[in-house]
């Protein structure tokens, strides 16, 4: 079992969104903000369906470190909870309609399904959100222009999600070990095929309903350019394909060694960047 990285560092953070909103934080460009906007929109409920997913199983894992390691997942994620739905509330705050934009997301994630389906749902989410974690660290020149609370936000998110990307598809191959390998390997990437129809669905609707409070009209020339931010310029989703990709291999693992130097450039510009967490933004030696 190979570990993305031992050490998991819960960071308690409050970046303080809500209380300083900003319209159109990244340089101004409406479009980009409003697809990472949206992005923040998935991840509460998300994040809350990942911590359930898991602890599910948390009963039936034998190995001590694999344990350990869910528990301080979790807690990442409770903070990533809270700071996303302070993120969202000042969004709400601006005018934005949140609760429909978020309505779509809990009918999805709140569906009564097996436990094994949502754990491989949860491998998916982890997955697309580990690749675009790896995107924002190696670009982060695209956060230059953006207010300082979101821009922090966003690197504390990606180099938390690297350090815990592959807790659970560990807790995936533990628990469906006695499995044939090819029923392991269809669950899993369809997860993937139904996890990106659907938040591709969830993130055009909740685009156009965000681009509607800033008056823009959302026919089929903003259809075209959702497309071009995801793939064009900035790309924000075209640079992270590399990685997404990746898990169709048959025995795909995450390897801490694909992503080692992102992680430690992450860890650096906390640092840097976010004084109160310097202690805290790189593994203590033992």
């Amino acid at each position: 079992m190979e570990m993305a990285d031992k050490h998991i560092i819960p960071r308690n953070i409050t970046f303080g969104i809500s209380k300083n909103p900003t319209r159109h934080w990244l340089g101004g460009d409406m479009m980009a903000t409003a697809l990472i906007d949206c992005m923040s929109i998935l991840l509460p409920e998300g994040e809350r369906f990942f911590i359930r997913s898991l602890k599910h199983y948390l009963p039936l894992i034998k190995d001590e470190e694999l344990r350990q390691e869910i528990k301080g997942y979790s807690v990442q994620e409770a903070f990533h909870t809270r700071e996303h739905l302070d993120y969202n509330k000042a969004m709400a705050d601006m005018g934005y309609d949140v609760d429909e934009m978020e309505a779509p997301v809990k009918r999805f994630l709140n569906k009564d399904q097996p436990a094994a389906i949502n754990l491989a749902a949860t491998c998916a989410i982890e997955h697309l959100t580990m690749s675009y974690s790896i995107a924002v660290l190696r670009n982060m020149d695209m956060f230059e222009n953006a207010a300082a609370p979101y821009r922090r936000l966003w690197v504390w998110h990606s180099v938390e999600e690297l350090e815990h990307s592959a807790v659970s598809l560990n807790v995936y191959h533990e628990v469906t070990s006695k499995w044939p390998a090819w029923k392991r390997y269809f669950l899993r990437v369809g997860a993937l095929n139904v996890i990106i129809y659907h938040i591709t669905q969830i993130i055009f609707k909740n685009m156009a309903i965000y681009a509607k409070h800033d008056g823009q009209k959302t026919g089929f020339f903003f259809k075209f350019k959702i497309l071009w931010t995801m793939y064009g310029k900035p790309g924000f989703i075209r640079k992270a394909l590399h990685t997404i990709a990746r898990y169709y291999l048959p025995f795909y693992r995450p390897n801490p060694n694909h992503y080692k130097k992102e992680l430690q450039k992450g860890r650096e510009w906390i640092g840097r960047e976010i004084p109160e967490l310097a202690h805290d933004s790189v593994p203590h030696s033992t």
